[in-house]
This record gives C-alpha cells, sequence and structure tokens, in this order.
C-alpha cells in the first residue's frame, strides 16, 4: 500500500510540474535556461517596480503627514509647552490625511521580503497614528489636558496618545531604514524619508547619490 501511494505522488508531480522549468530532477528532466532568464528578469522588474512605488508614496506620505505631525506635537508636546488641545475638526482633518495615507500603503503590492518590511512597517505607523487620533479624542471628551479642572483621566489618556505617536514615528523609522537600504542596493544613492515628532526636526526626505 505505501509503495503503491508513493508511486502515486510521483506520478501526480511528474504531471503537474512542466519539466522545462525546473532544474534537473531525478530521470534527467532539465530546466530551460531561457524560461529562467525570462523569469528572473521579470522578478528584478517587479522589485524595481515596487520600490519606485514605496520610495514616492513614503517621500509623498511624509509631506501630507507632517501638518498632523506638528499638531500634535502642540498637543502633546514633548518639551514644558502648554498643551493645546486640538478642536473636533482639526481631528477630523487629521483622521482623513491618515486614513487616506493608510489607504495608498495597503494598495501597494506585496513584494519581496524586504518590500514587505516597509509597507507593514508604514501600515503600521499608520495604524497608530489612527489609534493616537482616537484617544486624543477620548481625552478632549474627559477633560482637557493642561487645564485647571483637568481629571486624572484625561491626563491618563493623554500620556498614552503621546506613547502611541511615538511609535508610531518608531515604527516609521524602521521602514525608512529599510526603505533606504533597498536605495542603496539599487545604486539609486540615498533615500531619507523619516517621519518626525514635528517639522523643526530634520527628515531627509530627498534622495541624496555619491554617498
Amino acid at each position: 500500500m505505501a509503495v503503491a501511494l508513493v508511486a502515486a505522488a510521483v506520478v501526480l508531480v511528474l504531471l503537474l510540474v512542466r519539466p522545462w522549468e525546473l532544474e534537473s530532477l531525478p530521470g534527467g528532466i532539465e530546466v530551460d535556461p531561457a524560461r529562467v532568464a525570462e523569469l528572473e528578469a521579470a522578478e528584478v522588474e517587479r522589485n524595481d517596480e515596487n520600490l519606485t512605488a514605496a520610495a514616492e508614496l513614503a517621500v509623498s506620505a511624509q509631506e501630507r503627514l507632517l501638518p498632523v505631525m506638528d499638531g500634535l506635537h502642540e498637543a502633546l508636546p514633548t518639551d514644558e509647552a502648554r498643551p493645546e488641545r486640538p478642536t473636533s475638526a482639526e481631528l477630523g482633518e487629521w483622521r482623513d490625511v491618515v486614513q487616506e495615507v493608510a489607504g495608498e500603503v495597503e494598495a501597494l503590492p506585496p513584494g519581496s521580503s524586504e518590500h514587505n518590511i516597509v509597507r507593514n512597517g508604514l501600515l503600521l505607523s499608520t495604524a497608530l497614528l489612527g489609534d493616537t487620533l482616537d484617544v486624543l479624542e477620548l481625552a478632549g471628551e474627559t477633560g482637557g489636558a493642561g487645564d485647571a479642572g483637568a481629571s486624572e483621566g484625561a491626563e491618563r489618556l493623554y500620556g498614552v496618545a503621546g506613547d502611541l505617536r511615538s511609535r508610531a514615528v518608531d515604527a516609521w523609522a524602521q521602514a525608512a531604514v529599510q526603505l533606504d537600504l533597498q536605495y542603496i542596493g539599487a545604486d539609486r544613492g540615498h533615500l531619507h524619508a523619516f517621519l518626525p515628532l514635528h517639522s523643526g526636526m530634520s527628515t531627509e526626505a530627498e534622495p541624496h547619490t555619491n554617498h
């Protein structure tokens, strides 16, 4: 019975596989070099297209997100500045931008492991920014940060929002590092597309060659 099952499996493999696309297998099946070259060229082209799309999106998204990051910095300052609570309208505008960017990142096709690291990192970052806005809105409904009557619960929520914002920046940075490495590997120079806490910090979004 076991011998019959093994024989059936071998026959099934031979029926399903096109031998000219495989490297040599027991029995003298040989690879078709032209087909291999064609597949390799298609993969290189796909990776190049994915890299271009991810790079263009990262730089474009960075530009659109900077006003959001500035607003978040005013609401969740990292220094001794007095927090400025955003209005519902401002939160809505920021959320629209974040959702727009998230949709564009999600629309990027999956690809190589390196490309997927970039895509997933940007997706995580935008998701964390969305969570930041949700918690910030909840904190505003609970009580204004920095106000005399601010509740302890509101202050804790503002703290959580600040932590989420920082994690979003970190997640974006991981994706940006991977994107830069891919740019270097493709002989395109450097591409620094980091998302800062606010626009006063360097983003280094422009590609720099000859490094």
